[in-house]
Order: structure tokens, then sequence, then C-alpha cells
């Protein structure tokens, strides 16, 4: 390969490129690390506002869901329970919270919008999730899957309530168009 320049701007160029490199490599790590169930159940256990709670919840729901289907593949049924519950009350906390907080979801959908698109992902997962343990241990994740559910078509209730059938225009009189 042929370099222009002096030997010093060719090192100049090379180590330029390695520290790059290095700290892409140590943004990647940390990011990785900031994404691990530990520190999403910290943060999400810390945050007070309902919108960012369900922000927050999108990771903490999809890295408990990813715990669960390893436990799943490792065949270690008696995980996924605790972790089933630990999902359910995220999820429970987040949306009456969310309800509590006295806001029109049609108006300023922030928080709920990201809450039901999680849990519309979710349901069919979670209820895979819930035929993989043995018959004997369904019950309870079964009522809890059944309540994510509930909990996902409310938040679309509150999120559209209008329902296009009872606010249609009346039809126009005879006559009202010109065109008639």
């Amino acid at each position: 390969m042929y370099w222009s320049g002096s030997r010093t701007a060719r090192y100049l160029s090379w180590l330029s490129c390695g520290v790059t490199l290095l700290l892409v490599l140590a943004f990647a790590g940390r990011a990785a690390a900031d994404d691990s169930l530990p520190h999403l159940r910290e943060e999400f256990r810390k945050e007070p506002d309902p919108v960012k709670r369900a922000k927050q919840f999108h990771k903490l729901g999809n890295a408990l869901i990813a715990e669960m289907r390893k436990q799943e593949e490792a065949r270690n049924y008696d995980a996924i329970p605790p972790l089933f519950q630990e999902y359910y009350d995220g999820a429970k906390s987040v949306f009456d919270a969310l309800m509590a907080s006295g806001r029109d979801a049609e108006k300023s959908p922030k928080g709920f919008r990201e809450l039901e698109m999680h849990l519309r992902e979710a349901v069919h997962v979670l209820n895979d999730l819930v035929y993989a343990v043995p018959p004997e241990d369904r019950d309870p994740l079964r009522k809890q899957q059944m309540d994510i559910a509930s909990m996902d078509e409310r938040l679309v209730q509150v999120l559209f309530p209008r329902n296009p059938e009872k606010h249609q225009t009346p039809p126009s009189a005879p006559g009202a168009h010109p065109h008639d």
C-alpha cells in the first residue's frame, strides 16, 4: 500500500485508529454492562416517574424474557416462575402508576404507548413460556399472563377511546350538496 507523507504522519494515523478502536470497545462494554439484568432492575426500582419507568420497563421486560427463555432452553423450569412474577410485578406497577397519574392517554400517550407496545409483543412470548413449565406450575403463571393481556387491552382502550361507529358524521340531508 502506498502512503504519502512522513513516517510520523503514518504513525499518528495508526495510533489514532487504535485509540478510536479502544474507545469504541470500551463504550460497547459499558453499554453491555448497563443492560445487565441487575443494573436494569436497580434503575427501574429507583425511577419514580411513571413515563420513564414505562420506558425502562421495556428494557427490563426484554431482559427478563430473555432470561426466562435461557432458563427454558436449559430446562431449568424452577427458575421461570420467580422471573415471571418479577415481570408481572413490574408491568403491573407501571400500569397502575400510569393509570393513577390522571393523564389523558389519548392526548399525552407517553408511557402508555411504550408499555402497550411492549406488552403486545410480550403476550405471545409469555404464553409460550407458560406452556414450557410443567403442568402443575402453570396455573399461577397463566393467571398472570391473562392479567398482562388484560392490561394490554386496557391500554389500547385508554389510548384509543373513541369508538368510530359512535362518532361517525351523520349523513347529509338530500339535496345538501350541489352535485345531488
